[in-house]
This record gives C-alpha cells, structure tokens and sequence, in this order.
C-alpha cells in the first residue's frame, strides 16, 4: 500500500483516539433512552459492520479493511501496548496529525457537525466511536484514497446516538438528499470535498465515494450485493472479533514482492492488541505441488535484522510470476539469472531471504537456495559463478566450503551442505557459513522461535524480525543519506522525526512465526518473542 493510503488508515486511527493516549473503558457508557427522531429512523435489515463493506473496496491494490468490536475501547488498549507507546514516544503519532489528510478528515468531521440539527463536538468523536465497526480503504492512484466508515449503532450508547443523529440530520447550504432503494441517502459537498450518509436506527454510514456508499446502503437494506465477508479466509477472522482484536483484509500489488514470492493478491489477519499476537490468513492463486522442508535458521547468524524463508520457492514458477510484470518474459527474466540447468535441476523448492545488516546507505543481503542433490551442484557451481561475478575470486572462508567473491566484493557466492548461499559481503557470507557450520549462534538458538523452523517442518513461510537491530538500521541508514544530500533532507530532519521513533522502537522485542499451507490456502501466527542476551 503507497504512503497516503497508509497514512489515511493512521489518520482514522488516529480520530479514533481522540487524542488521548489513556486505557479503554471495560463497559460501554450507559445513556438516556434513546430520542424519538432516532426511533423514527427504519432499521437496517444487517447492521454487522464488516458484512456492509463492499467487496468493491478491494478492487485495487494496496487497497484495505479494518474491523474491530470496540473501535474506540481497541485504539486506547493499543496506545497501553510497548508498540503504541513507542509511537506516541516517538512522535509519531504527533507527524500524522499534521499530515494533510488528518486536516482533511477533521475539516469534513467540522462540515458534518455544522449541517447538523444534532451536532457533536468534535472532541467527543471518539466517545461515538465505541462499539463495533469496519472502516474500508479503496486506494486511488489519481487523488485522495476513498474512505468508507460503517458504524454499528446501540442505543444505550449516547454518543453513538447522536453520531447516528446527527449524521441523520443534515441540512443547509451544500446538502442534498436522495432516495437510494427506497433510503435516504445524503450527500454534503464542501468545497472539493463529498460526504454521503446513511442513519438507521441501528447502523450508520459514511463514505467519500457515492459507489461505495450506495453499495453499502444496498447491503443494509438486505437488496443484494457482496461484501467483503465472501473473502472466506477474512470471514474467519471477523468470526473471532471480540475485546480488543482487530480484523484486516488487503489486496496485494500483482508486482509486489509478497504477490511474486508468495502467489497471493489478498491478505487476511487477525491481531490480538492485548497480547500482540497475529493470526494471518490467505488463499493462493494456485497450490505448489510441493512444500520443502525448513531448515534454513540454521543458516541464519543469530542477529540477523530480518529473515524469512519461503518453503515452496519453485524457481519456474517464480519466473512465470515475474515474467507477467512490466513486459518482461519468463525467458528474458531466466537469461539474467543465467542460472546453469544442471544447478537448476539439483535445488528444491525453498529459498530464504535475510538482511543482516545496514553499513552507511549499503544493506547487507543474504539469500539461500535449497539443495537436494549436493554433488551435482558441486559439479556446477564453477559455472554459476563464471556467469554471474564478472572476475570470480575464489575465497577460504571454511573448509570443505567452496566459495566465490567478484572483483569488487559486491558479491559472493558460497556452497555448504544445505544451501546455494549468496551475499552483497564477504563478511556476511562468512557469517552465514559459519553459522551453518556451527561456529556462531544463529536463529535456531533464538529461544521461542526455534521451534518454528524444527527439523522436517513443512512451512510454507517463515519469518523473524529483531526490531531493535531494525531500528538501528533504519537510523544508520536515514542519517547516512541525510549526509549525502541526495533526498534533500539533512541530519536535522533525522534527529527530529526519525531518530525518536527508531530510539523507541529499540525498546520492543523481536517477533517471530510462519504460515502453514492447506491445499491453497495459508494460516498461521506471529507473536511477540523473548529479548535475546
């Protein structure tokens, strides 16, 4: 998802909060019966928030939604977990409030409440939130993304009422109404801005696209349509809403690296905010027909920045994925990696990914490539690298382990006993190889995560993140552009945005977990993991 769309979805977490950063209450406010204006109002024939997000939402990539049972209650239970702290320490939180798309939802939230014959303070606007709902994020690649707010409503609730009140009382310069099956359906135009919205007495809702609002209404009024719920892998996830858990589906990029590597368009997850795990979920666009088995954390140096290791990499078929995207063939793609038939046809189908590292703007690459058949890789890896360093090297980095470096050391290619191993260092290569060999901890020995890649484990994904290695990552390497001047920012713009988030994040433990593969469709957990000594 491109930048504004991820800053729209801060920003409505952000309204969510109100601002505040304290715990949630554990029961809803108790308010007056609700008004006769709201009593007068039809009820939705489905009021579920999630069930009326159009499936139209997704239509393109980079595209999300977002449910939860307590919109309000989940936010304030996040911004007591160490990730939301680190965000308020790290002022981050402070830089989306000032982006122009919070100036724009506070702007059409001001709009709203003064057309009003009901209107509600803006600082109470969290209060109204509580309770359950679904907010839907369509990306635009030509303006603003399209916001879609669908709010379940309960009468015991005061602020909740009046939201639902409010929005069912539009009136004045700039407001239209018009009948959508039978249901009003309004529309309030500020400027350049639109908002439409529809009241019931049980269920609101708010979008800045008249498509996507008139599809939801249809679906509240039970006349047909699909929602988002017909995404069987995210339905799971929405089944299991309660507390403060929080329910996403996204569309994935067709050329993003988790579309090519993993062969999915959509992503389903499940995050629980009180204990920080993630369920994940998604369905393949087509099934591997094999799952390799894992062993590739003992290839991985224990302080690895990040990892992740795909059990089903089938070089072929990765190829076709990649040959579909700008143009390019499958053929012209296998021309480049000049990857010898014979090596070809001695690896399996898994592959590993780990960054171990950031020196000045330069990440230190790792990539591993899955053997079954070591001798026939032994007798073309000469070859492989005649074709792929431009004056191959050779390097005594272990015995019995033979190794390659180009002249310039920008790469270098390594065979031990499991892997084809390849490197943008000598120094991490050597670091890899010994790890494998024994000589220096590596993430087998990460406690709790260990066990996630065990001997004969059939994973399809794999991955592990040391956020406090990662945060000193994304620092060095802010400041060293910085001081090249070639984004046109300085150290100062580091010191003052990035640095205190990257110092808060370093005071949040590593995560781990992996996906397991069912016919074509994936599932699995993250979670928080031990801080290593």
């Amino acid at each position: 998802m491109r930048s504004r769309s991820l800053a729209a979805v801060a920003l409505i977490f952000a309204m969510l909060s109100g601002c505040t950063c304290g715990g949630g209450e554990k029961e809803a406010k108790k308010g007056p019966v609700p008004s006769e204006l709201l009593k007068s109002l039809p009820r939705a024939a489905v009021s579920r928030p999630t069930a009326l997000v159009p499936k139209a939402v997704l239509s393109s990539p980079r595209s999300m939604v977002v449910a939860a049972a307590d919109a309000r209650g989940t936010w304030d239970a996040f911004m007591q977990t160490a990730p939301g702290k680190a965000l308020v320490e790290g002022r981050a939180i402070e830089h989306v409030s000032l982006s122009a798309q919070m100036e724009r939802a506070l702007s059409l939230s001001h709009d709203l409440a003064s057309a009003s014959e009901n209107p509600l303070a803006a600082d109470r606007l969290a209060e109204a939130l509580s309770g359950p709902a679904a907010i839907g994020v369509a990306d635009n690649d030509d303006a603003d993304a399209d916001l879609l707010l669908v709010k379940e409503v309960d009468g015991s609730q005061e602020f909740v009422v009046r939201l639902a009140l409010m929005a069912s009382t539009l009136k004045g310069f700039g407001v239209s109404t018009e009948q959508h099956e039978g249901h009003p359906l309004h529309k309030l135009r500020r400027g350049t801005r639109t908002l439409h919205v529809a009241a019931f007495q049980n269920v609101l809702i708010a979008s800045t696209d008249e498509k996507l609002a008139r599809a939801a209404l249809s679906l509240a009024l039970g006349k047909g349509g699909e929602s988002v719920e017909s995404v069987a892998s995210y339905k799971k996830e929405v089944d299991k809403l309660q507390g403060h858990r929080l329910a996403a589906l996204m569309t994935l990029e067709p050329d993003g690296p988790p579309a090519l590597l993993l062969n999915l368009s959509q992503l389903a997850l499940g995050l629980d905010v009180d204990s920080g795990q993630m369920q994940l979920g998604g369905e393949l666009d087509t099934s591997p027909d094999t799952v390799a088995a894992f062993r590739a954390l003992a290839y991985v140096p224990r302080d690895a920045v990040f990892f992740s290791s795909l059990g089903a990499a089938n070089a072929e078929a990765f190829l076709e994925r990649l040959g579909t995207s700008g143009g390019n063939s499958a053929e012209e793609m296998r021309k480049a990696l000049v990857l010898p038939k014979e090596l070809e046809n001695a690896l399996t189908d898994e592959a590993f990914y780990g960054l171990l590292g950031v020196s000045d703007t330069r990440f230190n690459h790792l990539i591993g490539l899955g053997l079954k058949d070591s001798a026939a890789a032994a007798k073309a890896f000469p070859k492989l690298a005649k074709n792929w360093l431009d004056e191959p090297e050779k390097q005594d980095i272990a015995p019995g382990v033979s190794s390659f470096c180009n002249s310039t050391g920008g790469l270098c290619l390594a065979l031990a006993k499991d892997y084809l191993l390849a490197a943008t260092d000598l120094e991490s290569l050597t670091a890899a190889v010994e790890a494998g060999l024994g000589k220096r901890p590596a993430l087998s020995d990460v406690k709790g995560f260990q066990q996630v890649g065990k001997s004969g484990d059939t994973r399809f994904l794999t991955a592990y993140v040391d956020t406090a290695r990662a945060a000193d990552a994304m620092l060095t390497f802010f400041r060293a552009v910085g001081q090249g001047q070639s984004q046109k920012f300085d150290t100062g713009d580091v010191d003052a945005s990035v640095a205190p988030l990257c110092e808060a994040m370093k005071k949040l433990p590593p995560y781990g977990g992996g996906l397991a593969l069912d016919g074509m469709a994936v599932a699995g957990q993250f979670q928080p993991l031990p801080v290593q000594q």
